[in-house]
């Protein structure tokens, strides 16, 4: 426990230094409490979608079907919300999700062809469906007696939930080294007796128990889930992935939960400090697009500098 805490304050340099450069930038924007609240709340809907992506990507799984199927559960949610309330919503949004990643898994075991091309393709048909479920205006809307889970503490409530859901499954599960050993290397996991195919099926269905959440309270925030097409629904995996690629470089000191987490909460910090200080849409990607370089650059190569530094280290000791 007592490494636990220590490692999680040393994740949460991250975010503290990044925020302190933007107090410096934007000194009235940042000096205030309801600012780093308000970046918290905004941190848990992406966070709980990053918990579904996580654990294909630790399978090996590239998936682009996430951001169609949590607008498939968060339609069919507040369809069902119009008709039996908040536990139709509730209901109906699990269903859609695991019925959508049951399909997903599903095909992706018996077809066994690149997750990359499945999902792609499976994302144009989901988006579709979401669409017709959507009827002509290409929205669902609840009323605002159902959509409490959206507001604070609620949402709170449910994004602790989701995370000990996680935690759990992620470090207490027989599941979770099975999705390692297959992530490391899928042919020695095979030739070990893992069934590789149900544990990257399981990957799936575990997902969309974040997935739902995510629909839940996606619709719940804003009080309506609009259907896209064309493979609009990519986008809202972008985030959650970046903050998955950059957990995994602090998970030497950091769990899994937590780092996703931080890494989310730093991405959103830099997002609205950005903002803060005029800079347009375009040059925020730039500038994200960089911030990641720089953090995988330096992750991937941590141990060569280490051994740089000891040899030149030696050497002056030497010459000395």
């Amino acid at each position: 426990m007592k490494k636990f805490l220590i490692n999680t304050v040393k994740t949460l340099l991250l975010p503290v230094l990044i925020y302190c450069f933007f107090l410096c930038v934007s000194f009235e924007r940042f000096s205030n409490w309801n600012c780093v609240y308000t970046i918290f709340l905004q941190s848990i809907i992406p966070t709980i979608t990053a918990y579904a992506v996580a654990y294909g990507n630790i399978c090996g799984i590239f998936d682009f079907t996430i951001g169609s199927r949590i607008i498939i559960s968060g339609v069919v949610g507040g369809l069902l919300a119009s008709q039996y309330g908040m536990l139709g919503m509730i209901v109906g949004a699990f269903v859609a999700s695991f019925i959508t990643a049951a399909i997903t898994g599903l095909l992706n075991w018996f077809l066994r062809i690149p997750s990359l091309v499945l999902t792609m393709g499976l994302t144009m048909v989901f988006e579709v469906v979401g669409k017709m479920m959507a009827g002509r205006f290409g929205f669902v809307q609840i009323d605002t007696e159902n959509a409490f889970l959206g507001a604070s503490p609620y949402i709170v409530i449910v994004f602790v939930v989701s995370a000990l859901i996680f935690y759990f499954i992620i470090n207490h599960t027989e599941f979770s080294y099975h999705m390692r050993a297959v992530g490391s290397n899928e042919v020695v996991a095979k030739n070990a007796g893992i069934m590789t195919g149900m544990v990257k099926f399981k990957s799936f269905v575990y997902g969309a128990i974040f997935i739902a959440m995510a629909a839940i309270l996606t619709l719940s925030q804003s009080g309506s889930v609009g259907a896209q097409t064309g493979l609009g629904s990519v986008t809202i995996v972008f985030k959650p992935l970046i903050s998955i690629l950059l957990a995994m470089v602090f998970q030497r000191i950091s769990d899994l939960t937590v780092g996703i987490f931080v890494c989310q909460f730093s991405l959103n910090v830099i997002f609205i400090g950005l903002i803060a200080i005029g800079m347009p849409d375009t040059f925020q990607n730039v500038v994200l697009g960089v911030f990641l370089l720089i953090v995988m650059i330096f992750a991937q190569n941590t141990d060569r500098v280490v051994k740089l530094l000891h040899r030149k280290n030696t050497q002056s000791v030497l010459h000395g």
